[in-house]
């Protein structure tokens, strides 16, 4: 091919189109795309400091920040409604805690302080109250208390092991986990312990219940499909189906706005 004015002009078209996909494609690959930005404060358990510590952290992963620097185990944290306090399960060296600590650090205080383990905390939906599971009595209750640690009140009370308490959003219904039918099953109960009501029934295990937003729905884990699955019903217990589908366990859903 010859020069010219015509070979400049194609030469130009062809680097100014390169210079057009370049830009393109950098802008493509260079972060993810959202609607909106995500917002607010993330509270985790974390071993990167050598043992399980609680963090919190901007919802965009920026202002990771220690909280706890206890030698022995914190974890299973719970933000309260308001985001100004975080509950989660500590050990003292013997047996595991309920603690609760504001969100930047400040004002750490144990909640319950006895030989057996604490564990699962809950916050209430107004803030007021946290619900738990513990092993005072032999086998693991769900009991609740107020947000200083007394006024407890045991919600269950039977020979078998009740775990993984979840206050709805309108705060008048906890679900849980519990083996009282000879394997793990999702409940629901009142908030003083009536009203008790199995929702799941099969040969598996069930645990870890999570409300949606407006109380309609209950997220779960269950390996009633040969690995753990994430699985969704009503909150009456109808109309159960997976969501996830793999060969990995998948446990411990939450459900955001």
């Amino acid at each position: 091919m010859g020069g010219g004015p015509a070979m400049t002009r194609y030469l130009a078209a062809s680097l100014c189109l390169a210079a057009m996909l370049i830009a393109d494609c950098s802008d493509k690959t260079s972060a993810p795309a959202y609607d909106h930005q995500p917002s607010g404060t993330i509270v985790f358990s974390s071993d990167r400091g050598g043992n399980y510590d609680i963090y919190s952290m901007e919802a965009d992963g920026s202002e990771v920040q220690k909280l706890t620097a206890s030698p022995e185990h914190d974890g299973e944290p719970d933000i309260s409604v308001d985001g100004t306090r975080i509950t989660f399960q500590g050990s003292d060296g013997d047996d595991n805690e309920i603690w609760t600590i504001d969100v930047d650090g400040g004002n750490l205080l144990r909640l319950t302080d006895n030989g057996y383990n604490e564990a699962a905390p809950n916050w209430s939906t107004d803030g007021s109250l946290i619900a738990f599971s513990t092993s005072r009595d032999g086998n693991h209750e769900i009991y609740i208390m107020d947000a200083g640690g007394s006024e407890l009140l045991n919600l269950t009370n039977s020979a078998s092991y009740e775990r993984d308490p979840a206050w709805s959003p309108q705060g008048n219904r906890i679900a849980f986990s519990s083996n009282a039918d000879g394997d793990y099953e999702i409940y629901v109960m009142n908030t003083d312990g009536t009203g008790v009501t199995q929702l799941t029934r099969n040969t598996a295990t069930d645990h870890f219940p999570c409300w949606s937003p407006d109380g309609e729905f209950i997220a779960l884990g269950s390996d009633r499909d040969g690995n753990p699955e994430i699985y969704v019903m009503r909150a009456d217990g109808s109309s159960q189906h997976r969501l996830t589908d793999n060969a990995a366990d998948d446990w411990w859903p939450s459900w955001g706005e």
